[in-house]
């Protein structure tokens, strides 16, 4: 089964699959006051998230929360005074932290200096956890010998690299610099550095991708001993730069959703059972070797501490974002609080809500998990309905998603969020 007449577009984004949610929060508190009267709880897991949200060049088809410009002098300083600020709260400096993710943008646009000393601020300030996944994300062309160096003197032990393609015409038409081999290389390097964990992202489906280019990619991937990479079908933004190249006419539209159920068809015919499992609907990994700690932690309703213009994080039950503009984030660092002025209170029906939903992310539903809903029928019936249309299978235990499950994996968590706030909120 390719198009269930259930769908008419593919959900491309676990945001959009979680929106619905935020009609679960309970309206504004203050996050200073929050932080003053939580108590100290030591067994929640926790992250810290950190957004550098610069690059030297801004890919094509982006058109997220970027800055096309080297960081400001005093960056690294701002994330730092924060780090400060939220560590004088017995609360956060209590608490022991299993991930961290540096984000972007690209968090290689700092300097190798700048890495060190928010690495060293991180490691003194917090209470991270002796095997606590410490995660860069990074361009081929910003991941330096002298960052590298940095990355392995201050412990961090998991890569994501934004490779995208290998194609070097594909890479010329996304905005990445450098060549396709050039970026293999580079790869490479980085795995005989002595780094295990080291993932790549690869972006299918944009203008003009064949399988072979595909099976191109395919083959660097199986050659360079990656612990995991993330797989995402290119989503055309209409902001975007290769949006008004499309308009125009000076590149070929993207394929359309035959062929992009084609290709994802090919990488996971491809990749699983040669040393590769499907983790989550983006995620395929070499079992022992990444286990996207960051990302289930947050699924399970753990805290994360966001730090960054435009970092979104929680702490206990309240969500928060620190505010995109470099000016309104650097004076919020530098008010007398030196938090965001608000934050948003979840409920108990949120987290239950949240948690199921990221539940669906790694493919699987347990009827153990609907256990606490006085009323399941509707979510039962849910399922059985994807179960009757090949996008879900049952067992004794629960269903989880075909393969067909996983393609439109984010429609499904879509309609799952959107059944659980019907349920909460009586209509």
């Amino acid at each position: 089964m390719f198009h269930p007449n259930r769908y008419s577009d593919r959900l491309r984004s676990h945001h959009q699959a979680q929106a619905p949610l935020f009609a679960l929060c309970a309206g504004e508190a203050n996050l200073a006051e929050h932080l003053r009267h939580l108590a100290a709880d030591t067994s929640r897991r926790r992250t810290v998230y950190i957004h550098i949200p610069f690059c030297t060049r801004n890919c094509t088809f982006c058109n997220l929360n970027r800055i096309q410009s080297s960081p400001p002098d005093d960056y690294e300083e701002l994330i730092v005074q924060e780090i400060l600020t939220y560590v004088s709260y017995p609360y956060v400096r209590d608490g022991v932290h299993h991930a961290v993710y540096f984000g972007g943008g690209t968090p290689t646009t700092l300097s190798a200096p700048g890495l060190r000393k928010l690495l060293r601020t991180l490691r003194s300030c917090l209470k991270l956890a002796p095997d606590a996944e410490v995660t860069i994300e990074t361009t081929v062309s910003d991941l330096t010998e002298d960052r590298i160096a940095v990355f392995r003197e201050e412990g961090v032990n998991r890569f994501s690299i934004g490779v995208q393609t290998f194609s070097s015409e594909g890479r010329r038409l996304l905005g990445r610099r450098g060549s396709g081999q050039r970026a293999a290389d580079k790869v490479a390097f980085v795995r005989q550095s002595g780094f295990q964990n080291v993932g790549l992202d690869l972006l299918y489906n944009y203008p003009g991708e064949s399988e072979d280019d595909l099976n191109e990619d395919l083959d660097h991937i199986e050659s360079l001993d990656l612990a995991g990479l993330s797989f995402y079908a290119l989503i055309l933004y209409e902001g975007a730069a290769l949006h008004r190249m499309i308009s125009s006419g000076k590149c070929a539209p993207l394929g359309d959703l035959e062929h992009e159920w084609a290709l994802f068809n090919l990488i996971l015919d491809r990749l699983l059972g040669r040393g590769f499992t499907l983790l989550e609907l983006t995620k395929l990994v070499k079992p022992g070797r990444d286990n996207y700690d960051y990302i289930r932690i947050r699924y399970e309703n753990g805290d994360t501490l966001a730090l960054g213009a435009g970092a979104g994080g929680r702490v206990g039950s309240l969500i928060y974002r620190n505010p995109s503009g470099l000016a309104d984030y650097r004076r919020q660092v530098k008010s007398s609080t030196g938090l965001p002025a608000r934050g948003f209170a979840v409920t108990q029906e949120y987290d239950f809500a949240h948690r199921l939903v990221g539940r669906l992310q790694f493919g699987r539903l347990d009827w153990a998990d609907l256990d606490p809903l006085p009323n399941a029928d509707t979510l039962c019936s849910l399922a059985e309905n994807l179960t009757a249309e090949g996008l879900m299978q049952a067992d004794d235990r629960g269903f989880s998603l075909t393969r067909e499950g996983v393609f439109w994996g984010n429609n499904i968590g879509r309609e799952f969020a959107t059944a659980l706030v019907k349920l909460f909120k009586g209509s």
